[in-house]
């Protein structure tokens, strides 16, 4: 039976769920054991496990060392969640005094110590196996277990969410209806869940980072804004959900 760790950082909580949804099913129960997690157990020290599913950015000091510890202790370890892979949500805050954002969000702020930037885990340790989303699809956990209780791994497919829109035969939001859609910059993996019910992706899987450039980017914000999004909305949802890769393909351009 393989042991598993579930490390939650800074985060929402809503991927840790989908991984323990993962542990519903009977065939996986019957080969994982969750030896210890931040969240579910009362385990106060991690030991060495075979599997470690880390969600959430590092925001301080003392996540950035337990995180490493963790590497330390898994032989694997899997980063759910658009958080841990490029920093999440918390992106929002780059940019702005820290203090201001303290300010706005604590009655306390002196209390908080946090980094003025994000850093998603992948800034701290190598992992082996990330799993995007916000929050990450319980099903990828699912299948990932079984295929590693198998001596296998997922097949990464590189491809945007308009690809999984076609496989559903869904009409695109965007031609067919004129709504603003972050379908074409998105990763895919969410099985097109919003452009199921007609509305558009928020691009909370992240932005893909494999075929997009500066170009590209501005091409697009600008047919975005003809259907409505303001520049602001667009900056806000590529900052949030992709910061990392966002940035990386300015700064590339603008040297």
């Amino acid at each position: 039976m393989y042991s598993v760790a579930i490390v939650k950082l800074t985060s929402c909580s809503g991927c840790v769920n989908e991984v323990v949804y993962a542990f519903t099913f009977s065939d996986v129960i019957s080969k994982y054991r969750i030896e210890y997690s931040t969240e579910l157990t009362d385990v106060e020290e991690m030991r060495e496990v075979d599997i470690a599913f880390v969600e959430g950015s590092i925001t301080n000091k003392r996540q950035e060392e337990l995180i490493k510890g963790v590497r330390s202790k898994a032989r694997f370890i899997v980063a759910v969640g658009t958080c841990a892979i490029m920093g999440g949500v918390q992106s929002l805050r780059v940019g702005s005094d820290i203090n201001d954002v303290k300010g706005l969000v604590y009655p306390e702020p002196h209390y908080i110590e946090v980094y003025s930037s994000v850093k998603p885990i992948t800034d701290a340790i190598t992992i082996d196996l990330a799993i995007p989303g916000c929050p990450i699809n319980g099903d990828a956990v699912v299948s990932f277990l079984r295929k590693y209780a198998l001596g296998g791994l997922p097949i990464a497919i590189y491809e945007s969410v308009c690809a999984e829109c076609k496989r559903r035969e869904l009409e695109c939001v965007m031609v067919a209806w004129g709504v603003p859609c972050l379908g074409p910059v998105t990763i895919s993996g969410c099985r097109a869940i919003c452009p199921s019910f007609g509305r558009g992706c928020y691009g909370c899987y992240g932005i893909k980072y494999f075929d997009l450039d500066k170009g590209k980017i501005e091409a697009f914000s600008r047919r975005l804004a003809e259907l409505g999004m303001s520049r602001e909305d667009v900056d806000a949802l590529l900052k949030g959900y992709g910061f990392r890769v966002y940035s990386k393909i300015t700064r590339d351009e603008e040297t």
